[in-house]
């Protein structure tokens, strides 16, 4: 069934940037519901703190250095997006992937899209995205392809891991923000087609890696610079057709 291995690689990778949950079919899109969690070490102070001790003859100068971490996941990612498109979103929103659309979207507790967040003709610097990174699409695969054919027609099952290298999120706005992380993405499909249907049964998609910039920091209110020493977006679907 090379069509599915089309679609997965090229359509759900090569367009995409998600997190996990469940598919929501809506009448104008097929999104994928996405989450995201990243922890973040930063420095509070973003200097050391100088501190000077006099015995007699000999000063001691100390600066000393502290870090924390702060977990950012899919709520504080909206906060931006709100803040950036200057809107509210409303209850039960999503974060989501539009297949076919290529790119991010938000979506009502109906599946509906309400903004399209891929991109802002307001700002410039704006960018929310997945890419590869170095364009190789170099992957790995694993699972079964199997086809079984009568006089009249032909039913594929697929059942097929792809693990990729070199995928990275961006994400950067006029308020502040500027960050990324990239690492390994990882994507599981299991769907079935015969000669008048072709659906995407379930589909998991996992990037983990680590990466930085500066970010809106939700614990102190500022705009921090730090460190992602881990970052995850996943991303499910079920029963999509093709």
């Amino acid at each position: 069934m090379k069509k599915f291995a089309l679609l997965t690689v090229a359509t759900a990778l090569g367009l995409m940037g998600l997190g996990a949950g469940n598919i929501l079919a809506a009448s104008s899109t097929n999104g994928l519901a996405s989450t995201f969690t990243i922890i973040a070490l930063f420095s509070p102070t973003n200097s050391p703190v100088m501190s000077t001790n006099h015995n007699g003859a000999v000063t001691v100068y100390t600066e000393t250095f502290t870090t924390k971490t702060v977990t950012i996941t899919t709520k504080d990612i909206l906060n931006l997006l709100a803040r950036e498109f200057n809107t509210t979103f409303p209850a039960g929103a999503q974060l989501a992937y539009a297949l076919g659309q290529e790119g991010f979207v938000v979506l009502d507790n109906k599946g509906n899209v309400f903004l399209n967040v891929s991109a802002n003709a307001a700002d410039s610097s704006y960018r929310f995205s997945l890419t590869n990174t170095d364009q190789s699409n170099i992957s790995v695969i694993k699972g079964t392809e199997i086809s079984t054919k009568n006089t009249s027609t032909t039913n594929t099952v697929v059942n097929i891991t792809y693990t990729i290298c070199d995928y990275a999120i961006y994400y950067a706005d006029g308020k502040g923000n500027d960050f990324h992380f990239s690492g390994v993405a990882t994507l599981s499909e299991n769907g079935s087609e015969n000669a008048s249907t072709s659906v995407i049964k379930s589909i998991s998609i996992i990037l983990s890696g680590s990466g930085g910039g500066t970010f809106f920091n939700p614990a102190d209110g500022r705009y921090d610079k730090g460190v992602f020493t881990t970052a995850t977006w996943r991303a499910t679907g079920v029963n999509i057709p093709e």
